[in-house]
């Protein structure tokens, strides 16, 4: 009570352009954010066809979000402790090196190589996210997230749009796509070192290189590292690569899975104020339920939404065009945009956070019943289903939030691909074979078909493939893709439903959204924060 009284006694700080600004380039750096993980993954299957290596592909989008997650949380840290000016600044520096790189890949490897470095830059969410928070008064704090969720829906826009126009243009269009995000990291660095001068605080002391390190929690991060990488490792080898009980896989799968339950012990006894510090538990279970919720989310989105929902279009014969599949997008990319304005302003106004992510977590939950039904015969109707995925989250959570969901992310993409591709390689030659042997392939033929089937050429130059033959095959196609696309949107169902309950069951906090501002950059004089304050 007497932190809430504090609060509610803040100085008032009046806003000028240099606020806004600030808040104007943080949003800027979400949507580049975004555009990262959006464009590449919206037209992967271009990208494959361009470079090959299909069996790693997957790692163009889980590179840089396993760079984000495991980062987060110490880059997070590392901000309470060293200039957060610098720690905003820099990275999108490496990660503008990162995409120069990428623009020039020669390789599948390569391009992945690339994506490592633009992954330092996603881990500073945590930091670009709360800026706008810390810069604006507490009551403000909905419109803020609002406003950084404004960002990442153009970023989205931008990405799968802008993905889809390069990539039609010529087989090595997508390459665009990464000279963009060059431009974006670099327009993104400059303004911060040049526009955002946070107040330093007067009670931070000191710390020298062994505080620093200690402050990191240097064994709960190699842990969490180590657990991280080997378990998305055996979901991407899983994914087609190898069976569940080849080595290959259940090696890294069991050290990962004891290396995570070691993570937990240790961060529950080992040390209270480490990455999951215990203070985030206390008072009310919000952090708990909103990290979960985060994580569904990024599960949703980046591997669900972003990244299956094209191929979707693609193989069920939706459309053909990265261009057209890219414009079917829009019907999800502007519903999140308009949505998130009425929420944001309803937040603001009431100062509730619930009911908006009630409603709209309700919205992924009829989608993914939706595409879990999916089948070759809803061309219009999956425009429609889009419609009812509005993307709006309205979190205070930063760190360790936006970890759980670069982690539902990375994995949702990893342990999705082995859904579909475990599905596929069951079903998919069989049923081409069955079909087009039934509509009159000689036997003989089959092997070349089913090479020329995979690679898209050659097709009428098989012995017997006459066009009774490709009709069927296509169909045959279609439907054994639909139905490894609906195992995998079944699969993401009980979390829904889990999240669901979970921010439902969230407790309000308008009692401290006050005129306190946290870290302004207006030219005034502010009381020196109490520590544990931010």
């Amino acid at each position: 009570m007497e932190h809430i009284a504090e609060y509610q006694q803040a100085q008032h700080i009046d806003l000028t352009w240099r606020s806004w600004l600030v808040v104007l380039i943080s949003c800027f750096a979400i949507m580049a954010q975004v555009f990262v993980v959006v464009a590449a993954g919206s037209v992967i299957a271009f990208i494959i066809q361009d470079l090959g290596d299909p069996s790693i592909a997957g790692w163009i989008i889980q590179g840089p979000l396993l760079m984000q997650s495991v980062l987060l949380p110490i880059v997070g840290r590392l901000s309470n402790v060293l200039d957060r000016k610098y720690m905003a600044a820099v990275p999108p520096l490496i990660a503008f090196m990162g995409a120069y790189i990428c623009a020039k890949a020669t390789s599948m490897k390569m391009l992945i190589g690339g994506g490592i470095p633009i992954g330092v830059t996603l881990a500073t969410v945590s930091i670009v996210q709360a800026i706008p928070s810390e810069v604006l008064p507490l009551k403000y704090r909905a419109l803020a997230n609002g406003f950084s969720f404004l960002g990442g829906a153009v970023g989205v826009l931008v990405g799968s749009r802008g993905a889809g126009g390069l990539t039609n243009r010529s087989p090595s269009g997508w390459r665009g796509i990464f000279w963009m995000q060059a431009a974006f990291h670099l327009f993104t660095a400059l303004g911060f070192f040049f526009f955002y001068h946070p107040k330093k605080r007067s009670d931070t002391p000191r710390l020298t290189l062994k505080q620093i390190l200690w402050e990191i929690d240097p064994i709960g991060s190699v842990l969490f590292i180590s657990a991280a990488t080997l378990l998305l490792l055996a979901f991407d080898l899983a994914g087609g690569a190898y069976t569940w009980s080849d080595p290959h896989v259940a090696a890294p799968l069991g050290i990962g899975f004891g290396l995570f339950v070691l993570f937990g012990l240790y961060e529950w006894k080992g040390r209270d104020d480490g990455i999951i510090a215990h203070v985030f538990f206390k008072g009310s279970p919000n952090f708990a339920l909103s990290c979960f919720a985060f994580a569904v989310e990024g599960w949703i989105l980046y591997s669900a939404v972003n990244s299956i929902t094209p191929q979707i279009v693609l193989h069920l014969g939706f459309a053909t065009s990265s261009w057209v599949i890219s414009l079917r997008q829009l019907a999800f990319n502007c519903v999140t945009i308009i949505a998130s304005i009425p929420i944001t302003l309803y937040a603001t106004k009431y100062k509730d956070l619930e009911w908006p992510l009630i409603v709209t977590f309700t919205f992924f939950l009829i989608t993914t019943i939706c595409y879990g039904c999916i089948t070759p015969s809803w061309n219009k109707a999956q425009i429609g289903l889009n419609f009812t995925a509005p993307h709006a989250h309205l979190s205070t959570a930063t760190g360790l939030g936006f970890s759980a969901r670069a982690i539902g992310g990375a994995f949702g993409s990893a342990v999705l691909d082995a859904i579909i591709n475990g599905k596929l390689a069951s079903t998919l030659n069989q049923k081409i074979t069955a079909a087009a042997v039934d509509a009159g392939l000689p036997t003989s033929s089959i092997p070349d078909f089913l090479e020329a089937m995979a690679t898209g050429e050659g097709l009428t130059e098989v012995p017997g493939a006459t066009a009774k033959v490709l009709g069927a095959a296509a169909e045959a196609s279609q439907w054994a893709y639909a139905r490894a696309y609906n195992l995998a949107w079944w699969s993401i169902l009980p979390f829904v439903v889990i999240a669901l309950i979970a921010v439902a069951c969230l407790t309000g906090v308008s009692e401290l959204m006050t005129e306190r501002v946290e870290c302004s950059v207006e030219k005034v004089e502010q009381a020196p924060l109490k520590k544990g304050d931010a």
